[in-house]
């Protein structure tokens, strides 16, 4: 999952726990854990570097710069919405990939 290396942060695992190489949203940060974890134990996850996917299927990037945005689980050219979308880009897709940022490209203040 990992391509390049990137930031890492130790994290207590949320409800569910994480899951190895799986990106996940953690408050406003979109991280990778490096390793699966029950819900409670602390793991090291990165939130900058470039990743290989998942990609929504039917997109199409032309990892060109375009912004890449994060929707239940899965990274996205198209703006998501709904109920708890990321609904600002979150890292570029670039070289095959996403170059995560580490911060929300802008920020969403609607609620």
């Amino acid at each position: 999952m990992r391509i390049a290396d990137g930031l890492k942060i130790d994290l207590k695992a949320p409800a569910g726990g994480f899951v190895k190489d799986v990106p996940i949203k953690y408050g406003v940060l979109i991280v990778v854990p490096n390793y699966s974890a029950p819900e409670g134990q602390v793991v090291s996850c990165t939130y900058r570097g470039l990743f290989d996917g998942p990609i929504k299927p039917g997109d199409s990037p032309l990892f060109r710069g375009e912004p890449a945005y994060f929707d239940d689980g899965v990274f996205t050219k198209v703006e998501p919405t709904g109920n708890g979308a990321v609904t600002a880009p979150i890292g570029l897709f670039i070289d095959n990939g996403v170059l995560l940022t580490g911060v929300m490209l802008e920020l969403n203040t609607s609620g």
